[in-house]
């Protein structure tokens, strides 16, 4: 009942607003040549082309409220508030409680005291290696360290210090990472020594040894030597080393004389009997082998064993026929050699032009024909290798063609990259053996474009011609570079479209 009765008064409100919003409008009727004048100054104060101004337009004068949303307004609020508006509410709280966490996490807000105790415990690390020597400075280090590492965790992503904690964090652990390295050397150095305590020891003790010596030392070989804990890793190495060959000495000592002589005696009768079959560099490198080893196994019994005295009178014997299966394998040796030498070269040269590293590829090239070239042509590798001689000199000079024409390219790059840079940026730009694509930046026409408005604007001739200038100087650089890499160019606009093109004399 109430309604109705609001109803025609709200209907007469809404046309006297009507009425009163039209004559608002006709009295604020602007003034044609005050509209004049402002349009002429706007476009003289905007750096564009004025063209670009005629698809702004104004926003529409707001319309009266219509009856509907009258009525709307005095609707009950229990009407209004419905599960949308609920759903809503709910969103803004979660919002809410998500940004409170969000700041309230470490270093979010203000300083970042993590940052500063990581550093600290960074710091003490340092202070630790550099003033204890003992075994325990690289455990007590790694510890501070972690709890650096630790700290530097809980910062979160979204706050201000999180690029500052990021890259503290990665030095962190790669000097964790070297400081492992250190530790389990230690205690793998700790294992060897407790096992070498009390000598004699039978021989797997002796090898197990070994191995924990060889595994400390590879561990410390790992710590690079920019680390700061390098010093201390490399003053271990030294000592590990000199571990590592006393158990190797003495483990030579536990061997048993009389077991040495009978394996040199053994391995003399193997040498024999490969002598009278052998023909080519292969079996006579066997031959030589074989009798080398059963002279070195000679000498490796200790003196003062009971097998010594019997191993000279051996060693006498034995040292005529190593001297001839030496002098027999020479020829076929220098012929293997440069045999393999020229074949693992031209390998290594078809990987690099796979990888298009032309340069190193026509220097392996260049190598593999040196010692194909070597090989004598009394040695049995000749006939191999006169094939492989022709075709390694077409590699060569197929490769050092390429690698001119990458040459090129990489000038091209680096001319390309110095041109285009600049503030505004002039140009970008892609290149392959093909096609030279620049692309002008829409910074750096604008720029041009101003300044030669301006100067048509000011009679100011000098300006235009520098721009003009500017230009010109662009065009004969880019036209330069094309010319010394021998490959076409072709220039684009701002809008994509192709300006300008350029062949290279041949």
């Amino acid at each position: 009942m109430k309604t109705a009765i609001l109803e025609p008064k709200q209907k007469q409100q809404d046309l006297e607003q009507e009425q009163d919003l039209q004559n608002s409008s006709e009295g604020q009727a602007k003034n044609p040549f005050l509209e004049e004048e402002d349009n002429e100054q706007i476009l003289e104060d905007n750096p564009f082309d004025p063209q670009d101004l005629e698809n702004l337009s104004s926003s529409a004068d707001p319309e009266p409220p219509t009856f509907e949303e009258v009525e709307e307004q005095q609707q009950p609020l229990s009407q209004r508030f419905n599960p949308v508006f609920l759903t809503q509410v709910a969103a803004v709280l979660v919002v809410v409680f998500g940004c409170v966490y969000t700041v309230t996490r470490p270093c979010v807000m203000g300083e970042c005291q993590e940052i500063d105790a990581a550093r600290d415990f960074s710091q003490r690390s340092k202070q630790t290696i550099e003033t204890v020597s003992s075994a325990q400075a690289p455990i007590i280090a790694q510890q501070d360290l972690q709890s650096g590492i630790k700290l530097l965790k809980t910062i979160p992503f979204w706050s201000p210090h999180y690029p500052e904690a990021k890259a503290l964090l990665s030095i962190y652990q790669k000097e964790s990472n070297e400081f492992n390295a250190v530790v389990k050397a230690l205690k793998t150095a700790a294992q060897a020594s407790a096992l070498g305590q009390n000598p004699p020891h039978p021989i797997e003790d002796w090898v197990k040894m070994q191995s924990l010596w060889e595994e400390a030392i590879a561990l410390l070989e790992q710590v690079p030597s920019g680390s700061i804990i390098y010093p201390f890793a490399q003053a271990r190495w030294q000592q590990y080393r000199g571990n590592l060959a006393d158990v190797r000495s003495r483990l030579k000592l536990e061997r048993d004389g009389e077991q040495i002589l009978t394996t040199a005696k053994k391995t003399a009768q193997v040498a024999e009997a490969r002598q009278g079959v052998a023909k080519y560099a292969e079996s006579w490198q066997q031959v030589f082998e074989t009798w080398q080893t059963a002279a070195n196994t000679l000498s490796t019994i200790p003196y003062g064993t009971t097998a010594y005295q019997s191993a000279q009178v051996l060693l006498a014997r034995y040292q005529p026929k190593l001297e001839q299966a030496r002098d027999r394998k020479t020829i076929e040796q220098v012929g293997l050699d440069a045999y393999n030498q020229a074949v693992n070269n031209a390998e290594q040269a078809k990987l690099l032009e796979q990888r298009g590293a032309w340069s190193e590829a026509v220097t392996y090239w260049s190598r593999a024909v040196s010692y194909a070239k070597q090989v004598p042509a009394s040695s049995s590798y000749s006939a191999k290798i006169k094939p492989l001689l022709t075709i390694y000199n077409d590699s060569w000079k197929r490769a050092d063609v390429q690698n001119r024409v990458a040459s090129r390219l990489t000038k091209a790059r680096q001319d390309l990259s110095k041109l285009c840079s600049g503030n505004p940026k002039v140009c970008n730009y892609s290149i392959n053996e093909n096609v030279i694509t620049v692309r002008l930046t829409s910074d750096y026409v604008n720029q041009i474009q101003s300044t030669a408005k301006t100067a048509d604007q000011t009679g100011d001739p000098k300006k235009r011609s520098e721009a003009e200038n500017h230009v010109q100087v662009l065009k004969v650089a880019l036209e330069t570079i094309s010319q010394n890499a021998q490959i076409p160019l072709e220039v684009y606009g701002v809008n994509n479209e192709k300006i300008a093109t350029h062949v290279p004399l041949q």
